[in-house]
């Protein structure tokens, strides 16, 4: 497990130049090419000052997320009567987010982080993914149509998880496969629990 390191105090000056110039490699080279090599260099600081405060490109990237550095607009809610619709815009604008180039870059950057920094996994669950599992759980479960002994959960996982993961292999998100995601989740939802039975 890494994490950020706890040392002396942190200069602001250097600590901003070194949150901006990770952003800016981010945006040109992706989060593949950055390197605390390329971090420090951009930022005109000593390797060894990012050491003393972050112990992984990762832990940076989370900082530089999550302090502002790298903006992340918020994703709209599933709103409206009709769940099918409600999802359906949601799943379109959270597509036009995360398959933008920015959206892209930035969703590899944050999956990397959190695959090697288990403190980066924690806080960016706990400040992005885990309050929309929760939002979309309470839609699916608050709505009369769908089973209330369903796995809500599960079927929020089944459509943040479907998105996440064709961004990250590059492949393209069409509105017709999101229809068949919405189709098979739904009708799975409004299923009665005693059909398997019959």
């Amino acid at each position: 497990m890494t994490q950020s390191r706890r040392g002396p105090k942190r200069n602001e000056a250097s600590r901003r130049a070194i949150l901006e110039a990770t952003r800016d490699i981010l945006r040109t080279d992706g989060y593949d090419r950055l390197s605390l090599d390329g971090i420090a260099r951009r930022a005109g600081v000593g390797k060894q000052t990012i050491y003393r405060w972050w112990s992984s490109k990762a832990a940076v990237v989370v900082d530089a997320v999550l302090d502002g550095f790298i903006p992340t607009p918020p994703l709209p809610e599933p709103s409206g009567s009709d769940i099918a619709e409600a999802l359906r815009e949601w799943l379109l604008a959270f597509r036009e987010q995360i398959a933008s180039p920015v959206g892209r870059t930035l969703s590899r950057a944050l999956t990397g982080a959190a695959a090697v920094d288990d403190t980066a996994a924690t806080r960016l669950y706990t400040h992005f993914t885990g309050p929309l599992r929760e939002h979309l759980r309470e839609r699916l479960a608050a709505d009369a149509e769908l089973r209330p002994d369903a796995d809500h959960l599960a079927a929020a996982d089944a459509l943040i998880g479907t998105l996440i993961f064709l961004t990250l292999s590059r492949q393209p998100v069409e509105s017709d496969h999101l229809d068949g995601l919405l189709d098979v989740v739904l009708n799975g939802l409004r299923g009665s629990s005693n059909e398997s039975a019959e």
